[in-house]
């Protein structure tokens, strides 16, 4: 219970800045207790750990790694009897603005996640979409707005459900499991990069899951120039994403 209260913390504090700003603090105290060979290495893993993950080699290989471990949904290659499929489009992310439609309520990943949705569901006959995620305010949750989007783009509202009370992917995946039977035919919609831990935790729920990545933060293929060892935020913003899972999955094992 310790250790999984002190990756929980970890996977909410541990960014590159963070830990740029800890060991640059710690190299300053070592410095003024004239420690100065150790605070001048402190500083080069400084500069090393910021040129490691400010440039793009380092974050998109681990990115990568994660996000190749389960391949595209292929429709065409599904083979599914008369039962129902569930197609559980996992929650991240929405505003609620009135002003707005519900499709540009939705965060980016998670109107990517309902497209990668309704496009199997589409190719999948009596399957069900399932929508999750809830409301730190009390209003309408992010369930809600998901479903009003989906019927926006075309789904019928009877082939969707809402949970409307989890707010991580292991309060997804207890949801589900209290809603239907852990035996019906799941299949999990949600980042590529995030996938490998939804498994494990829709896994550990006692379903047996069919992983549907996208929203993938890795391309391959023809690309534009790029001069790749040039520092840029969005590299930090990858490593940040590698480290987030990286934790959630060491949390996921102990599940």
């Amino acid at each position: 219970m310790a250790m999984t209260s002190v990756v929980y913390f970890l996977k909410g504090q541990l960014t590159v800045i963070n830990g740029l700003v800890a060991l640059l603090l710690l190299a300053f105290i070592l410095y003024r207790y004239k420690k100065i060979r150790w605070a001048k290495f402190l500083i080069a893993v400084s500069v090393l750990l910021f040129l490691l993950c400010s440039t793009s080699y380092l974050p998109e290989y681990f990115a990568n790694k994660l996000e190749k471990k389960y391949p595209p949904f292929s429709i065409e290659h599904a083979a599914f009897d008369t039962s129902k499929v569930l197609i559980h489009v996992l929650g991240s992310g929405y505003t609620l603005d009135e002003r707005l439609p519900a499709t540009a309520q939705l965060g980016l990943p998670a109107l990517g996640r309902l497209a990668e949705g309704i496009r199997i569901h589409r190719g999948i006959k009596n399957s069900e979409i399932i929508c999750s995620g809830n409301s730190m305010f009390a209003e309408e949750t992010q369930a809600q707005v998901t479903k009003k989007a989906a019927i926006i783009l075309g789904v019928a509202a009877d082939e969707l459900e809402t949970l409307n009370t989890p707010g991580t992917t292991q309060e997804e995946a207890e949801a589900l499991s209290t809603s239907f039977d852990t035996s019906s035919k799941l299949i999990v919609v949600t980042d590529a990069i995030h996938m490998p831990r939804a498994m494990k935790v829709f896994t550990a729920a006692g379903f047996k899951p069919i992983a549907a990545p996208t929203n993938y933060k890795v391309h391959e293929g023809p690309k534009r120039f790029e001069i790749k060892w040039w520092p840029a935020v969005s590299n930090i913003s990858l490593m940040n994403y590698v480290i987030h899972e990286w934790l959630g999955n060491v949390k996921a094992s102990m599940l």
